[in-house]
């Protein structure tokens, strides 16, 4: 069985709108759309809940978000999560 994190994200090359974020940042967006909270984030991902905390600071002011409804829009609008309905 795949990891369950394959099942949420897409770690493909960013496609131009997409240039101003890393690719651990698209992974933390991904699995936070997805419904992750941050510890979860953070053990998945094997970083620390300090660095997925950092991760969304630098989402939401990079990109203009306001809250994580903005974020899962924006996740969804890149095609970061996978359609499983």
């Amino acid at each position: 069985m795949k990891n369950p994190i394959e099942k949420f994200i897409r770690c493909l090359t960013a496609p131009a709108e997409q240039q101003h974020t890393t690719k651990r940042q698209r992974q933390v967006a991904a699995l936070i759309a997805a419904g992750f909270k941050n510890q979860e984030v953070a053990d998945n991902l094997a970083i620390s809940i300090k660095t997925v905390q950092k991760h969304r600071e630098q989402l939401h002011r990079r990109l203009g978000l306001r809250n994580t409804a903005d974020l899962t829009r924006w996740a969804l609008a890149r095609g970061l999560l996978k359609n499983e309905y």
